[in-house]
């Protein structure tokens, strides 16, 4: 079970997917050649800043990290960007990073102003705690672990009790203010960690946070080092999901999702094409657009520059070059496990009008 069945409806069901069906539609017709317009993304991943205070082994960015200095876009620009973004018709941006988006001293302006015009997500590791996250719609707090040693091993640096303490006070705030931003324990299952998930969710609920999300690590994909199919425990994984189950409530949500990987927790490929690739725009520190969030800063993935100007995003965006650019790409061949991989089947079904929807 991944959720409940009075919590089906949420955010980490990949059947909202099917919401965006106008863009589904217009995505197939596009790559079919039907029409050369194509829909704005749904929502813009946005890096604001390259450099991190933890040291992740299993980091997704870890291949363009490593001795690097730290790299930010200014404040200024992204304000403009946000502003594109409203009138071409985004509806989300997700502030994340290649590192801790936190570090950005412009952050709290950024949110500040991006909230007025469209709905605000960030990433963060939770080692800055930053009021304005609570005008967010949600906050993804990555914490994967239950103790300090545990932490310390698998983040490099012994900052947990920081975490906890800025967790709690974040979500007393959000209690005290009456603000409704969801403020989301994340747990990265992995071998040293995986006896741990409910422990962490016991905790999580406890700090009063509103989710508790363990899903398992992609550690097979190329560009992680040492990369290697896990061997996990799955009898005692799956023991204790049912354990954290039985925690939630009507204020606390327990999500396991493990759609996206086998019974194992292996990537699957059950789908042949990239298709849902034009719902996301990522926004990199280097002011380059990339086709996908799995493929940040690989000159093979980038679209075109939308820095210092982001209207230039309309010279390429739906292009032919874009359109050849998702067509090329054999998913087994150049992918991890893809975030997207419901969205691709929902988009083939759609193209093929399999659900007949002229008929309620």
């Amino acid at each position: 079970m991944e959720w409940s069945n009075k919590s089906k409806y949420n955010s980490f069901n990949s059947y909202k997917g099917l919401t965006y069906y106008e863009n589904y539609k217009n995505i197939a017709d596009w790559l079919a050649g039907k029409t050369s317009r194509l829909n704005p993304p749904i929502e813009c991943n946005l890096d604001p800043f390259k450099g991190c205070n933890l040291n992740c082994y299993f980091c997704i960015t870890q291949s363009y990290m490593k001795g690097v200095k730290h790299e930010q876009l200014p404040l200024d620009y992204m304000l403009k960007l946000v502003d594109f973004l409203a009138d071409w018709g985004v509806k989300g941006l997700c502030i994340s990073g290649g590192g801790e988006p936190t570090l950005h001293k412009g952050l709290p302006q950024l949110i500040d102003h991006a909230i007025k015009k469209m709905d605000v997500a960030v990433v963060t590791n939770a080692t800055n705690l930053i009021n304005e996250l609570l005008g967010c719609r949600w906050v993804a707090l990555s914490v994967d672990a239950s103790d300090a040693k545990i932490y310390k091993e698998i983040k490099g640096k012994n900052l947990f009790d920081n975490v906890i303490d800025n967790i709690a006070v974040l979500a007393g705030m959000r209690k005290t203010s009456g603000l409704l931003t969801d403020l989301c324990f994340k747990f990265l299952i992995l071998p040293e960690n995986q006896y741990e998930i409910y422990d962490a969710c016991v905790l999580a609920k406890e700090l009063e946070v509103q989710d508790f999300h363990a899903r398992p690590v992609d550690f097979e994909r190329k560009d992680i080092e040492g990369a290697k199919p896990l061997q996990m425990d799955m009898v005692a994984i799956h023991e204790q999901f049912e354990k954290c189950h039985e925690l939630e409530t009507n204020d606390f949500h327990v999500y396991t999702v493990t759609h996206k990987f086998d019974s194992d927790f292996h990537v699957t490929f059950d789908y042949t094409s990239c298709l849902a690739a034009p719902l996301i725009l990522p926004v990199l520190q280097d002011g380059n657009a990339y086709l996908c969030v799995e493929h940040k800063m690989e000159e093979k993935y980038r679209l075109g520059s939308a820095y210092p100007a982001p209207e230039k995003i309309l010279e390429w965006w739906g292009g032919n070059r874009h359109r050849q650019m998702i067509k090329d790409i054999v998913p087994q061949r150049d992918c991890s496990r893809c975030i997207y991989s419901e969205y691709h089947k929902q988009i083939e079904a759609v193209k093929n009008d399999r659900m007949c929807l002229s008929f309620p």
